[in-house]
């Protein structure tokens, strides 16, 4: 190998024209960027050191503003994961707790669910959204109420607890497989 500028090294073909069947295509005229419109200030004396460089060349036509538009949210999963979440916890201590403790966690159970409800409501009506379907949130919330109960009468509270633990260890599996 030589280390003369002249010399690109590799196999040297007599004709370079049409190498490997491909011919070079013409060169494309470039695309004209959008122009704006641009005002030069009067020149008032400033030093040129750069601080006025770009006041120099301010816009004088505005950005071109998009709204984004609000989107919505997908589906009931906070509900669904609010609901399972409540049936764990209050299922869990139940026979730890007072009925009227109980019955109070219930009540404040429905009353978050009625305030998600409520905010859901007002979103559809804000941003002009077709109405969803209102069944869910009062299922969800005496959905769970009703399977608190039946949990805590059919099994009791400890197996609540370890059932809770294996459906929470399921759930963490399956979001580190997704990541």
């Amino acid at each position: 190998m030589s280390d003369s500028p002249h010399h690109s090294g590799g196999y040297q073909q007599d004709d370079p024209e049409h190498v490997g069947g491909y011919e070079p295509s013409p060169p494309e005229p470039p695309d004209d960027p959008p122009r704006t419109t641009v005002e030069p200030l009067e020149e008032t004396g400033e030093p040129a050191d750069g601080s006025v460089a770009a006041e120099r060349f301010r816009r004088t036509t505005p950005a071109r503003r998009k709204p984004i538009p609000a989107r919505r949210s997908g589906g009931y999963w906070r509900l669904a994961f609010g609901t399972v979440a409540y049936v764990m916890v209050v299922g869990g201590m139940a026979d730890y707790v007072d009925p009227q403790t109980r019955a109070l966690g219930h009540l404040a159970f429905w009353a978050l669910i009625g305030l998600a409800m409520f905010v859901s409501v007002s979103r559809e009506r804000r941003h002009g959204w077709e109405p969803a379907p209102r069944w869910p949130w009062p299922a969800g919330a005496l959905g769970g109420a009703v399977a608190v109960e039946i949990l805590v009468v059919a099994v009791g509270s400890p197996a609540v607890i370890v059932g809770s633990l294996i459906l929470l260890g399921l759930a963490l599996f399956v979001l580190l497989l997704f990541g």
